[in-house]
C-alpha cells in the first residue's frame, strides 16, 4: 500500500510554484496462525502457506509453537463471552501451530470463518478447502483494526 503526500506552493507566497510529491511504500503487518487440525498434516499445510504465497503474501516470520491457554485467551478476547469462545480457546491450544508475521492481508486468501455456502473448487479459499468446522477452520487472520495488538502477543516468538 503506498500514502502520497502532496505539497502546493501558489504565487502568493514568497516562493515560486512547485509541486512535489512523496511516496512512502506502507507495509501491512498481519498476524496469521495455522491451526493444529492443519499443522498435524504437513502436506495439508504446506498446501496453505503456498496459498498465501501464491496470493502475494510475504511470510516474513513464521514458528510453529504450542499456544497456551493464556495467550489463546488474549488472541480471542474479542469473542469473550459468546457461545463458540470456550472452544476456540480450547481448539488453538490443543496442538501445535504456525504462527506467523505476513506481509499483506491474509483475510481474503484464507477467507471467511463461515464455511456455507460453499464456493466452486477455483475460487475456494483455504478455510473453504480444509475446514471441518467454524471453529475448526484451519487459520486464524488477523483482521486490520487488531493486527497491531495481535502481532504484540507474539512479539517474544517473532522478535
Amino acid at each position: 500500500m503506498y500514502q502520497f503526500h502532496f505539497f502546493i506552493c501558489s504565487k502568493r507566497c514568497s516562493h515560486p510554484v512547485f509541486i512535489y510529491c512523496i511516496v512512502e511504500v506502507m507495509t501491512s503487518k498481519f498476524l496469521v496462525v495455522l491451526k493444529p487440525e492443519i499443522v498435524a498434516h504437513r502436506v495439508l499445510a504446506q498446501v496453505a502457506l503456498s496459498e498465501l504465497r501464491r496470493n502475494g503474501i510475504e511470510i516474513e516470520e513464521m514458528r510453529q509453537m504450542r499456544i497456551d491457554g493464556t495467550l489463546a485467551k488474549s488472541l480471542y478476547k474479542q469473542h469473550e463471552g459468546k457461545f463458540f469462545y470456550d472452544r476456540l480457546v480450547r481448539h488453538i491450544s490443543s496442538g501445535d501451530v504456525i504462527a506467523m508475521r505476513v506481509n499483506g492481508n491474509a483475510r481474503k486468501c484464507i477467507g471467511s470463518s463461515r464455511l456455507w455456502p460453499r464456493m466452486e473448487p477455483p475460487v475456494q479459499p483455504i478455510r473453504q478447502k480444509f475446514a471441518l468446522s467454524d471453529v475448526r477452520n484451519v487459520a486464524h487472520a488477523s483482521d486490520e483494526d487488531v493486527a497491531q495488538k495481535e502481532l504484540e502477543l507474539f512479539r517474544l516468538f517473532f522478535y
